[in-house]
């Protein structure tokens, strides 16, 4: 590879591509069972392996390399997806373990080449070749970052080139015959004496070791934050079917992925979901949830929340809708865009199409960006029935729906005693009591007009008002007295 033609940018970018290629190499080999035996011994995914001879190679070529740049140092460290070797963050790429470590598994027989020798063999077609020469266009880039030769590092692949291409014409012996008992059975005479094949073994068995046990804490932690997140859900009042809901979909997603893993077909599944029920029933409390949780189970990159509705989408004139909708998703790609009252976007009401715009921008933006954006739609029940008829887009994206109940009157009292704690008051029995009886005499008008859990704030925000209307008449407020809502101040609307 004539790596002098190409400026720093575009071998960052052509070492990239070639990563990709031996990623969809090892895809391949992993699709048609020839990693399954192969990773039952090692312990590990194919990405692993990827990825530790990759960086092994990188280490190799820098520690026979003249000097390195920071643009070979940077290089190096982001070139490939997990970091085996423990490159990133790291002020020099010298230490003496990290460098031993990729001798060590340099000095092995290079496995995934092998297994493309095998699938070689029995399928025909030279994807050990294209394996080992797309490794090495890699280690090509990164001595052109710095546009003059390097001796010393190019003799460091040819010296790797002739090690692996012995490999690649090896073609007589079958899978099992290679890791049987854990161990490989072929040798380079000449490469490796007996001593040095059992200690590049032993050293390869120690960097597997640490990912595994790197793996398990990371895997840990993730079944921990997603515990607590999903603990946050249930102490939640209410929403028992909301609950089992989120529960449930959260249980099909991991069975999804450990089917995924074992090579199993999975089906596909759209994460975007539709939220129906009255205002001030949890809908985006929930939604927030929700983008942690997908974010914790790699759906999301990023995990945030972004609430917006037709006043943030819609504008008045044509043209600027689509740039709003642009804007408004951008923010949210990596978590989940929750749209209110979606069902205005199209409200027949408007008397014009803008709001057909702004669904048609965002069906678009929800395809181009669909592997890492997830989008809550939210309304009354009918209403958002016809929303969804109004393009055949929405219709084939959002097939979860979740209801809502409306929150009884005992678990709206719960909850302004939930608000009430969370700001360092009590409430006394006596306002309790007097709401619960304001509440019932609700007509369902007024209920609805109420709003849930938006209606229970207004009511604690007015008893706050009400405590410090009646408190400022007293000299030296007792702390007792400061913390208590008491019936004087628990006045229902209407009183």
């Amino acid at each position: 590879m004539a790596s002098v033609m190409y400026s720093t940018v575009e071998l960052t970018d052509r070492g990239r591509q070639n990563y990709k290629i031996l990623v969809e190499i090892c895809h391949k080999l992993e699709q048609e069972g020839y990693w399954r035996q192969a990773g039952s011994v090692m312990k590990q995914t194919i990405r692993q392996t990827l990825d530790l001879y990759v960086q092994s190679l990188m280490i190799g070529l820098a520690v026979r390399m003249e000097e390195i740049s920071q643009q070979q140092h940077d290089f190096i460290c982001s070139l490939t997806e997990t970091d085996p070797l423990e490159l990133r963050g790291r002020e020099t790429l010298m230490d003496r373990d990290v460098v031993n470590a990729a001798e060590k598994i340099i000095g092995m027989p290079p496995i995934l080449i092998q297994l493309c020798g095998v699938r070689d063999v029995e399928n025909g077609g030279r994807a050990a070749l294209r394996f080992m020469e797309t490794a090495f266009n890699i280690l090509h880039c990164l001595i052109g970052l710095e546009q003059r030769s390097d001796q010393r590092g190019q003799a460091y692949i040819n010296d790797c080139y002739h090690h692996a291409i012995m490999f690649v014409q090896s073609e007589d012996q079958s899978v099992s015959e290679r890791y049987n008992n854990g161990k490989d059975q072929i040798v380079d005479e000449g490469q490796n004496d007996e001593k040095e094949q059992i200690e590049a073994e032993r050293e390869f068995q120690k960097v597997k070791k640490r990912i595994q046990q790197r793996e398990k804490a990371e895997k840990e932690a993730q079944e921990k934050r997603i515990a607590d997140l999903l603990e946050q859900l249930d102490h939640l009042i209410g929403l028992e079917t909301v609950k089992k809901e989120i529960n449930s979909l959260v249980n099909l997603i991991k069975v999804r992925h450990m089917r995924e893993k074992m090579n199993l077909p999975a089906m596909d599944m759209s994460y975007h979901m539709v939220f129906t029920g009255n205002p001030g029933t949890g809908k985006t409390t929930v939604a927030r949830l929700v983008a942690e949780i997908y974010r914790e189970l790699g759906i999301l990159s990023g995990g945030q929340l972004v609430e917006t509705d037709r006043s943030r989408l819609v504008a008045g004139y044509v043209g600027q809708t689509a740039i709003n909708v642009r804007e408004v998703v951008e923010q949210a790609i990596g978590g989940v865009l929750f749209i209110d009252e979606a069902y205005a976007l199209v409200s027949p009401d408007t008397g014009n199409d803008y709001g057909s715009e702004a669904v048609d921008t965002l069906v678009k933006m929800m395809e181009d960006h669909r592997d890492d954006l997830v989008v809550i739609v939210a309304g009354y029940p009918d209403e958002m029935q016809q929303f969804l008829r109004s393009n055949t887009g929405l219709i084939s994206r959002f097939n979860k729906f979740i209801a809502f109940e409306d929150y009884t009157d005992r678990q709206l009292l719960d909850i302004l005693c939930v608000m009430a704690a969370d700001a360092g008051f009590a409430v006394e029995q006596g306002a309790l009591d007097r709401l619960a009886v304001g509440m019932s005499a609700m007509t369902p008008q007024e209920r609805k007009d109420f709003g849930n859990a938006r209606g229970v704030r207004n009511i604690f925000e007015k008893m706050i008002v009400n405590q410090a209307n009646r408190l400022v008449m007293l000299r030296e407020p007792t702390r007792e007295q400061l913390s208590t809502l008491t019936e004087k101040d628990a006045v229902f609307e209407g009183e």
